[in-house]
């Protein structure tokens, strides 16, 4: 099972969107927590990188970054427009 947290900077930039948008973002990121691994959830990349534990989840218009910790917690680390996300 993993356990969702959100880095202070994700979580300032969710509060900027519209509230719609962050209550579908919550809800799929809770979706996460009743998984084993992020790419159980078909909504989730994998992305190229350092270590290959960095994902994206695309929920309507926006993107939440994350990251994968050793001790199965994902660390959301920005959650962005989908123009903006790259």
């Amino acid at each position: 099972m993993l356990r969702v947290g959100f880095h202070p900077r994700a979580a300032k930039q969710l509060l900027r969107i519209p509230k719609q948008f962050q209550e579908q973002i919550l809800h799929s990121l809770s979706a996460l927590e009743t998984l084993n691994h992020p790419l159980q959830h078909q909504r989730v990349i994998k992305l190229s990188g350092r270590d290959g534990k960095d994902f994206r989840m695309r929920v309507g218009d926006y993107r939440a970054k994350f990251s994968l910790r050793d001790n199965g917690d994902v660390l959301v680390t920005r959650v962005e427009h989908r123009q903006v996300g790259y």
